[in-house]
């Protein structure tokens, strides 16, 4: 972390302080002819873009509106300035060494040169959420938003969201956001919806028997339609004694047999599931400070399970089918993209913001495809 502050100031430490001098140095917008000691007086009107002697925490010795004398001028600033270098991980703005000006009117500016970072999709690379007035946060460097983890979880599909880049809220005055063509300002992507789950394969059916006897008799063999429908005859009925006899001694005779049992059957049909679908993939990961290069596809889902057959069971119907394959995941978003979707029931996750801010504060520069990803 490289942070470093400079002023235009302190002026006037030393030696003599005519009005001249001190004209050129505080009424820059036109530092001719005379200036007066009313002009000189401290402003603390916090609405005023450009005061000619601001307020500041450096200045505290001038008067505001009375008992102005020239030697309270000594040390005082007209300019306040933050710069950040080197690299920065959630970078917060107004905890920086600001010297309580931030809430005061003198004209400030943050100078983001290097790199500022968040590992976090719930907080922003860089971040300014107090009260500011005139206040330029200028961009020539890079800010990159966290990118969404991928969505492991099928029961809750979503992706999910990136984080945003720069964050300004902010209930101050003239607060603006400067683009140089140098900067980098990147949500992260949000992350790819979870594949959905194959479908189940089709159904089989199973069955075992159920068993039953029907009485025969005397020439005949018992129906097994008599125990319902579907029953038909696997064995019995085999012949046995004479039956229907008459005569005597020696003209005796039997004109039928004595028929046994009949032996019934049918199919008791058993449904049997089919194969379980497979698992759909995860959601790819979006892309972002904490992962700047590697794949953003989500991954393959998982193969269908097959049809446990009719094991156990007598035999088989219809055999079942295997399950579907499991979706891919979606793709998740690049800088300042969305998650893709998928077939689930969710969505892709949002891309988190390039640049949040509060509806007073003001976006300028050089915007384009390379400076600014993601909305602003």
């Amino acid at each position: 972390m490289a942070i470093s502050v400079t002023k235009s100031g302190p002026y006037f430490t030393s030696g003599a302080i005519s009005f001249s001098a001190m004209r050129n140095t505080f009424r820059l917008n036109s530092p001719t002819g005379t200036i007066s000691a009313s002009e000189l007086l401290r402003n603390t009107d916090v609405t005023n873009t450009d005061p000619i002697l601001p307020d500041a925490t450096e200045n505290s010795d001038v008067a505001t509106s009375t008992d102005w004398k020239t030697s309270q001028i000594r040390d005082s600033i007209k300019f306040y300035n933050v710069t950040q270098t080197d690299t920065n991980v959630n970078l917060d703005i107004d905890g920086l060494s600001w010297n309580s000006n931030l809430n005061k009117n003198i004209v400030k500016k943050m100078n983001i040169e290097g790199i500022c970072g968040s590992n976090t999709t719930g907080t922003a690379a860089a971040l300014m959420d107090d009260t500011a007035h005139n206040l330029t946060i200028d961009v020539s460097g890079d800010i990159f938003g966290c990118g969404a983890l991928a969505t492991t979880d099928g029961d809750n599909p979503d992706g999910l969201d990136g984080g945003d880049a720069l964050d300004v809220i902010t209930s101050g005055n003239n607060v603006s956001v400067n683009v140089q063509s140098t900067a980098r300002i990147y949500g992260g992507g949000g992350g790819g919806e979870h594949g959905n789950d194959g479908a189940n394969g089709q159904d089989g059916t199973c069955f075992n028997y159920i068993f039953g006897e029907v009485a025969s008799g005397c020439g005949f063999c018992g129906d097994c339609s008599n125990l319902g429908a579907g029953y038909e005859r696997y064995g019995g009925c085999n012949t046995g004694g004479g039956c229907n006899c008459s005569g005597w001694w020696f003209w005796y005779g039997c004109r039928q047999r004595v028929i046994s049992t009949a032996l019934c059957r049918k199919q008791d049909p058993v449904t049997v599931t089919g194969g379980t679908g497979g698992a759909g993939g995860d959601g790819g990961r979006g892309r972002g400070f904490n992962y700047q290069s590697g794949t953003l596809s989500g991954s393959t889902g998982a193969g269908g399970g097959s049809f446990v057959g009719c094991g156990g069971f007598t035999g088989t119907i219809t055999a079942g089918g295997t399950g579907g394959d499991g979706e891919t995941g979606g793709t998740g978003g690049d800088w300042g993209e969305n998650g893709a979707n998928t077939a689930d029931t969710g969505d892709g996750g949002t891309a988190g913001k390039a640049i949040d801010r509060s509806t007073n504060v003001s976006v300028s520069g050089i915007i384009n495809s390379n400076t600014v990803k993601g909305t602003y």
